[in-house]
């Protein structure tokens, strides 16, 4: 029997960088099992244009799942208090995977599948006021289940698999790091990225904050920075993309801080906010800034700082440890909260740094990062077989 691993498209939340997860991951599976006899499964809930973005080479089967559900067994599951059933699942067992990945959320029987489990990070335990009690509480236990029911939990940085360790010890043995690659090691374009310039009516140098505009994402050091640094004559232009959204601000309270410290500094001419870009436009901003700056306060493995390594562009990053860990050639580091010290480290760098693509230096970093995809992909399929070849979890979902 062929052995068939199912690719697994959790739900989000709001989560942008989410999805772009699941295509590289799929793109490293895809890499890897072209030397192997394995046969890949992608299986969906939701027929979206992101899955349908996912065109590969390699014979990808594509299955949506249906509602396996009868008629009125949600209300009685919901009155027994009997958790969902998963379709994703289900259909991964009625075509026969020997495992499923990601496993996110272990909610449902779970069909006697092999699982790899995948848990992006621990924000919640580390920055705990983002987060209200009951969305904690839910995070404790969706992390608790996927621990104890998947064989191979997967985490996407060293320190993410040291938080896992220490969130449950018990369960320390199962952890293993998959750190995931740029998609542009797989999906880069080599066209002229200056219209975007034009789109945008951007400076032909800026530097780049490409990130969700969620709290712990920390624009407004980086505004308190260019602040101090307009007092003393140095402009340095900035674009911000992301969606200007957090499901944790229904309000969007911190979007409107970001916007009013622009304002109120002075940096309306110089600040630019575009928020949510189509890919192909960031990809070109990526290519064509003079500089990404990365000031998050939390991070499990950073989806723009990989696609800035991947592209060769110059990075500033905040002074936690997974920075040091994705990205040790960095420029410089800056504590989350001295804006001071990233002005000091803009004032030194900007007026030596060159407006992108620079051509060689490009094409040296996706050699880099292609070569680093299929190492990463090898791994991941080996992660695949050990998953298949372990014995059963040791706790299974109920059976009901």
């Amino acid at each position: 029997m062929l052995f068939r691993i199912g690719i697994l498209e959790p739900k989000f939340d709001g989560w942008t960088a989410g999805p772009k997860y699941i295509r590289t991951l799929t793109h490293c599976l895809v890499s890897a099992c072209k030397q192997s006899a394995a046969e890949l499964f992608f299986f969906s809930e939701r027929e979206t244009e992101e899955n349908r973005r996912i065109c590969l080479p390699f014979d990808v089967h594509r299955v949506f799942a249906r509602e396996i559900a009868v008629r009125g067994e949600q209300r009685v599951r919901e009155f027994l208090g009997l958790r969902e059933r998963s379709r994703l699942y289900y259909y991964a067992q009625k075509y026969g995977m020997s495992v499923v990945v990601p496993c996110t959320d272990v909610r449902t029987h779970s069909y006697g599948l092999r699982m790899i489990g995948w848990i992006p990070d621990f924000q919640h335990v580390y920055l705990p006021q983002l987060f209200s009690e009951e969305n904690r509480q839910y995070r404790d236990t969706a992390y608790r289940r996927v621990a104890q029911q998947t064989q191979v939990v997967m985490l996407s940085s060293h320190i993410a698999s040291e938080h896992f360790s220490a969130f449950v010890p018990e369960y320390a043995y199962k952890a293993r790091v998959f750190q995931f690659p740029s998609t542009y090691a797989f999906e880069h374009s080599n066209g002229d990225p200056s219209t975007v310039l034009e789109k945008f009516r951007l400076p032909a140098k800026f530097a780049l904050i490409a990130n969700q505009f969620w709290q712990h994402k920390n624009h407004l050091t980086v505004i308190d920075a260019l602040q101090r640094l307009s007092c003393q004559g140095v402009r340095i232009p900035l674009v911000m993309t992301g969606l200007p959204a957090d499901y944790r601000d229904p309000t969007n309270e911190h979007l409107s801080r970001i916007l009013q410290a622009v304002a109120s500094s002075g940096l309306t001419d110089q600040v630019t906010i575009l928020g949510m870009v189509p890919e192909a436009d960031l990809h070109d901003l990526l290519r064509c800034a003079a500089l990404i700056i990365q000031p998050s306060r939390f991070e499990g493995w950073s989806t723009s700082v990989q696609d800035a390594k991947a592209l060769g562009r110059p990075l500033l990053c905040s002074d936690i440890p997974v920075h040091h860990e994705q990205v040790p050639g960095a420029l410089g580091f800056f504590p989350c909260d001295n804006a001071d010290i990233l002005g000091d480290l803009l004032a030194r760098v900007w007026n030596r740094l060159n407006p992108g693509p620079e051509p060689e230096n490009e094409q040296k970093a996706l050699a880099a990062e292609r070569e680093f995809a299929e190492s990463q992909g090898r791994l991941l399929l080996n992660l695949c077989l050990e998953a298949a070849a372990s014995r059963s979890a040791e706790v299974n979902s109920e059976n009901s």
